[in-house]
């Protein structure tokens, strides 16, 4: 599975974090400062469940990329969700990728599903304490790093593509779980 994580900070820099730990393909999309820092010096992440770490990414601008994911972790704010982020998220898409949000704010997964129909969009919710301490690292504190995510009613995905999405954010350390409702 290729995983692109779009936000790089406090919450999606933690699940790339920890999926790199375990050798899964992973790509960012970072900005400014903090991307630099990360092609230069790597993601440097300080964890309460895996420690210090010092993490080799691909990682490129939103403008710049130019793969297909299968995985696609949406890590922003809710106010940053414009039509340059729905472009990136069209664009990226394989033809069975799954995009999960994590935003903060509610009903974001809707709003996305209405904007791009051709792509399949589930809900997702995060439990972390989770930060930029400087530009190129995370932190995540403490022991919980908890990932909830699953379908919409009749959106038609295969169910073995959310086991294995499971199966590797579990063995990452994240407590994973895929909803039901």
């Amino acid at each position: 599975m290729k995983y692109l994580i779009v936000g790089t900070g406090g919450v999606g820099g933690n699940i790339a974090a920890f999926l790199s730990l375990i050798g899964k393909d992973v790509t960012c999309i970072a900005r400014d400062a903090h991307l630099e820092a990360i092609r230069t010096s790597g993601l440097k992440l300080h964890s309460g469940l895996k420690g210090e770490h010092s993490i080799p990414l691909k990682t490129y601008t939103a403008e710049d990329y130019s793969d297909k994911a299968d995985v696609i972790f949406v890590c922003i704010k809710g106010y940053s969700l414009d039509p340059s982020i729905v472009r990136l998220i069209k664009k990226s898409s394989q033809k069975e990728a799954l995009v999960i949000p994590l935003l903060n704010a509610f009903g974001t997964g809707l709003k996305l599903q209405s904007l791009l129909p051709d792509v399949t969009i589930l809900d997702g919710c995060i439990y972390i304490v989770g930060f930029i301490p400087a530009p190129g690292e995370v932190t995540q504190m403490g022991k919980v790093f908890r990932l909830v995510f699953g379908t919409h009613r009749d959106t038609n995905v295969d169910p073995q593509l959310l086991k294995i999405v499971l199966k590797d954010l579990q063995e990452s350390g994240i407590t994973a779980e895929i909803s039901t409702d």
